[in-house]
C-alpha cells in the first residue's frame, strides 16, 4: 500500500482488519519512532542548567521587549523615560523565572 504523506505530528497510523476467525485485529501501517537523544549523561544537568538560564533571558528579553513597547506608545521618548522601570520589571521576571526552577538541584 502507498503511503500518503503524514505531518509530522502523526505519530501511528492503525487499521483493524479481520484475520481469518473474522474477529478484529488492529494493524499499524505507519509508525513514527523518535529518535534517542545523543547525549551524554553525565552532561544532562549541565544542559538543564544552560537551558533554564536560557528560558530565563528569554523571559527577561521578551518582558522588556513589551514594556519598551508599551511606553513608546503612551508617550513621545517614552521608551527613554520609561527604561530604568522597563529594565528593572523584565529583570525581576527574569529573575522570578529562575527562582521557580531549581537551578542548583543537581
Amino acid at each position: 500500500m502507498d503511503m500518503p504523506h503524514v505531518r509530522a505530528t502523526v505519530r501511528r497510523i492503525t487499521i483493524f482488519d479481520r484475520d481469518t476467525t473474522g474477529s478484529l485485529r488492529p494493524v499499524v501501517i505507519y509508525n513514527r519512532r523518535r529518535s534517542k537523544k545523543k547525549q551524554t549523561k553525565g552532561l544532562k544537568p549541565l544542559e538543564q542548567f544552560v537551558r533554564t538560564v536560557a528560558d530565563a533571558n528569554d523571559a527577561m528579553a521578551s518582558t522588556y521587549v513589551r514594556r519598551h513597547r508599551s511606553s513608546n506608545r503612551k508617550r513621545k521618548d517614552g521608551w527613554l523615560r520609561d527604561s530604568l522601570v522597563n529594565l528593572s520589571k523584565a529583570a525581576d521576571k527574569g529573575r522570578k523565572e529562575l527562582q521557580d526552577t531549581r537551578i542548583l538541584s543537581w
